[in-house]
């Protein structure tokens, strides 16, 4: 390849443009628990991990809300740092009464991951009753006293 060469492709690179998203937010741990969580999960994991967890948890958002725009909402008002598995497929029975009930018979909320077994229930803190709350409310279940 002559230098002419080497630089008119260089050129044509520069000249497309960029098509990456950056994305940017705050995590504040002191708002609720998921993001106090995630803070938490985020300081466990090595430096280079980081940047393709928060990827996947960001595109795995996206493939909930591709089935229900509200699933990535309940699910992320329901983390905290003791949330079960039974707990999510609850939710997700919730929102999908008849999909889920297929889906039941290929795996029960107690054959949970080994590494969920024995995790206590969870108990939302005081600031997360609200969203909690209107979450049940919206599928039918009763609010906390």
């Amino acid at each position: 390849m002559t230098w002419s060469m080497a630089c008119s492709q260089l050129v044509d690179e520069m000249d497309k443009p960029d098509t990456r998203r950056k994305i940017t937010f705050y995590l504040n741990p002191e708002s609720n628990a998921a993001e106090r969580y995630v803070c938490d999960e985020t300081d466990r994991l090595p430096q280079g991990e980081r940047g393709n967890v928060w990827r996947a948890a960001l595109l795995s958002g996206f493939a909930l809300r591709k089935q229900d725009e509200r699933l990535p909402h309940l699910l992320a008002a329901q983390l905290n740092e003791s949330t079960t598995f039974e707990e999510m497929v609850l939710l997700m029975e919730a929102v999908f009464p008849e999909e889920m009930k297929t889906f039941g018979n290929r795996r029960t909320a107690g054959q949970a991951p080994s590494k969920m077994k024995g995790s206590a229930p969870a108990e939302p803190v005081a600031d997360d009753n609200e969203t909690l709350n209107n979450a049940r409310a919206m599928f039918g279940g009763g609010k906390d006293d």
